[in-house]
């Protein structure tokens, strides 16, 4: 096993403000031979409330965080979350979703034991080998040696994810924020409407960017336009490279078949926008802002 600030090289998070390309990134990997996709694709255990990040920090939040009195009934909570919420929910695609798809609850069940017998010696450590046993058993399954999980929310926690994980890398995915709003006030989670939605996309995007500027060395930056429509090989030798693996035949007929400009739906907000100058405006002011914090920013 690899030591110090490597031992999660082979670790992979995909994200971005929701609704940017973070699934389609980690699709079009895991048709590669050395990547398997996490199961179910968004594990949430690791940065939802009181997940495994929180219990690493002591970082007690939502509505029984006032239940939550010390570290033992905060592992607690954890258990309930991890055998209930995140072990089978509803997928909006219909069935059900969760961790059933990628562990055993008896693999599940010895894990959590290892995690709670060490969990008083030294919480960061158990926690960090209860995520380390959760990948590996999906890696042992896939036979792959790479492991990625699309969780949105990844790019606004990836400093505390590299803290708990060292090695681990990042795929920050962008897209026009225009058409971010326009998918992401279709969704029960999102806004509303345009207007409220450049205020819910500015602050995604700004927490995302000055979050992933502590930590641009284990993280690439990938526009969704670039890698579908605009610069593809460009964009796919560039991520290929950051990863250090090689194109692959079939990797590439997914790529050239599937990864399509008419998947995206790009440019559906001009037909649903009622001031298309002002909200032009408005959306070029935020862009200006965000390069102001990262010049490179693929937008």
């Amino acid at each position: 096993m690899v030591e110090g600030h490597h031992l999660f090289s082979h670790v992979l998070f995909s994200g971005g403000t929701g609704r940017s390309g973070t699934t389609i990134v980690g699709r079009l990997l895991s048709r590669h031979s050395k990547v398997t996709m996490a199961k179910p694709a968004e594990i949430k255990f690791l940065t939802a409330g009181n997940g495994i990040l929180d219990l690493s920090q002591r970082r007690r939040v939502g509505k029984y965080k006032r239940l939550i009195l010390n570290d033992r009934l905060h592992l607690e909570r954890f258990k309930y979350r991890l055998f209930h919420d995140w072990w089978q929910r509803d997928s909006k695609f219909g069935g059900s979703a969760g961790l059933f798809q990628g562990i055993s609850e008896e693999q599940l069940k010895e894990i959590y034991s290892h995690l709670k017998r060490n969990f008083d010696l030294d919480i960061k450590k158990a926690s960090q080998s209860f995520m380390r046993d959760f990948i590996e058993i999906q890696l042992q399954n896939a036979k792959k040696e790479l492991w990625i999980d699309t969780t949105p929310v990844n790019i606004f926690r990836s400093s505390e994810i590299q803290e708990l994980l060292p090695g681990c890398r990042f795929i920050h995915m962008v897209r026009d924020g225009r058409d971010v709003i326009s998918s992401a006030i279709r969704e029960k989670w999102g806004p509303t409407n345009y207007e409220d939605g450049l205020l819910w996309y500015r602050r995604r995007m700004i927490r995302n960017l000055k979050n992933g500027m502590t930590i641009k060395d284990c993280t690439i930056t990938l526009s969704l336009e670039d890698l579908v429509i605009n610069n593809r090989q460009e964009s796919l030798e560039k991520l290929l490279g950051f990863l250090g693996i090689k194109e692959e035949r079939n990797f590439k007929e997914f790529f050239d078949k599937m990864m399509l400009a008419s998947s995206i739906n790009q440019g559906r907000w001009k037909s649903e926008v009622e001031d298309i100058g002002k909200f032009n405006r408005a959306y070029a002011d935020l862009v200006d802002e965000f390069r102001a914090i990262d010049p490179s920013l693929p937008l």
